[in-house]
């Protein structure tokens, strides 16, 4: 019990410190792509003290925020269906929260000793590291999460949050089926849903991100729709929905809602590392076997495994200032038409090369095979762009539609 509140607590002010510090960054590289400074000058104030401020890069602006958005008055509008509108907010962050419980922040660290209290052996980065099948479980609280947009756009009786809400319920069944058909690829060539199971897969085998280009690429474009990251940030959309669902929330309840969305951002980013990128490992630096740790290889793995997430994380915000915002019909029809059938296409093709692994063996070594499933998995990859390319006017087609009658104007306007 003990050694789970240690890891819950490390887990939460991580994230939660993170969350904060990274809506700084965004800030500072949308300033950055815009020609503008950003946030510069909060920092220490200590002139209170008799002393000059020390503004640290603006590295106070997080804090500013947050006793902003705290000390802000609690209001209620009138019109809310109160119950529902107050448990939006903390359905959607207790979601985004209990997912962490089975991603592995880490490898091992040695044995440690608390005062009379030994551990049994190595421990594991992971607040519940017995759960066999982690990938249903975020799977499963993530699709819950999706309740508390619906709730805060139903409960808020506002035609620009219940239109959010509708978005937003669309958005998201549309895209949970090419992330898990995304991750059904992952699943069989790794022959678990434990996460740890699936990095140890990739340490023996080779990232995933070289074997199944396609699987990636639909699971990287579905985990940008399932967090309502630009360019699919059509349940929020500032310019036609002032907020979205969140439209009538401020203060506290506000503040639960942003620090939800980036927490499912950095879900999206721990996910792709570990399906894709091999999680905590790197060659050469790391090692290949997990229950040989030391210190220096436990902080060491855990450095690794966070800086591929900080890079997968600055990608998520490039991508957001550098990319438009999809149409609606253009949102759905790259779901159902692209990303489903693209999806499939990599599961039905890592089903049978696995098959034919496991009947065959690996014909001429393990490397030869190993080097054949590459080649193959992008032979597929470029094969899958070509067909979307020819079948591209279904997406992007732009064209006037005539089937539209003429837009009539009352006269008496």
């Amino acid at each position: 019990m003990l050694e789970v509140l240690i890891k819950s607590a490390i887990l939460i002010g991580g994230i939660m410190t993170a969350a904060a510090y990274f809506v700084l960054l965004e800030r500072r590289m949308a300033a950055w792509v815009q020609d503008r400074i950003g946030p510069s000058r909060v920092g220490v104030p200590l002139s209170l003290f008799g002393f000059k401020d020390l503004r640290l890069w603006g590295l106070g602006q997080p804090a500013a925020d947050g006793m902003k958005m705290i000390l802000k008055e609690e209001y209620t509008p009138a019109h809310v269906d109160r119950r529902l509108y107050v448990l939006a907010p903390i359905a959607i962050l207790a979601a985004a929260i209990a997912t962490y419980a089975v991603i592995p922040f880490g490898s091992l660290i040695p044995s440690v000793r608390i005062g009379s209290t030994q551990s049994a052996g190595p421990i594991e980065l992971t607040v519940a590291p017995g759960v066999d099948v982690g990938m249903i479980y975020v799977f499963a609280l993530s699709s819950v999460a999706v309740y508390g947009v619906i709730l805060g756009g139903w409960a808020s009786n506002s035609k620009y949050s219940f239109l959010g809400g509708l978005r937003s319920s669309a958005q998201l069944i549309a895209y949970e089926l090419p992330m898990g058909l995304g991750i059904l690829g992952v699943v069989v060539a790794a022959g678990s849903l434990n996460l740890n199971t699936i990095i140890q897969q990739q340490v023996q085998s080779g990232w995933f991100v070289l074997v199944q280009p396609l699987g990636f690429v639909v699971f990287l474009i579905a985990a940008f729709a399932e967090a309502a990251r630009l360019p699919f940030d059509l349940p929020e959309c500032e310019q036609e929905l002032i907020g979205g669902y969140h439209t009538e929330y401020s203060s506290m309840k506000l503040l639960l809602f942003l620090v939800a969305e980036f927490m499912h951002m950095i879900t999206a980013s721990f996910l792709i590392v570990i399906l894709f990128f091999g999680g905590w490992h790197f060659p050469f630096i790391t090692g290949r076997d997990p229950a040989e740790v030391t210190w220096a290889t436990a902080i060491l793995r855990v450095l690794v495994l966070h800086g591929k997430i900080f890079l997968v994380i600055v990608f998520f915000m490039w991508v957001r200032w550098s990319w438009p915002r999809f149409r609606f019909d253009q949102l759905m029809n790259l779901a159902w038409k692209i990303m489903l059938p693209l999806g499939l296409v990599n599961f039905v093709a890592i089903a049978v090369l696995e098959e034919f692994r496991h009947v065959y063996g690996p014909l001429g070594g393990s490397f030869a095979w190993t080097m054949g499933i590459i080649v193959a998995g992008w032979l597929l990859f470029v094969a899958a762009w070509l067909v979307t390319s020819l079948a591209n006017p279904l997406v992007t087609d732009n064209r006037p539609r005539r089937d539209l009658a003429p837009l009539e104007v009352d006269s008496r306007i």
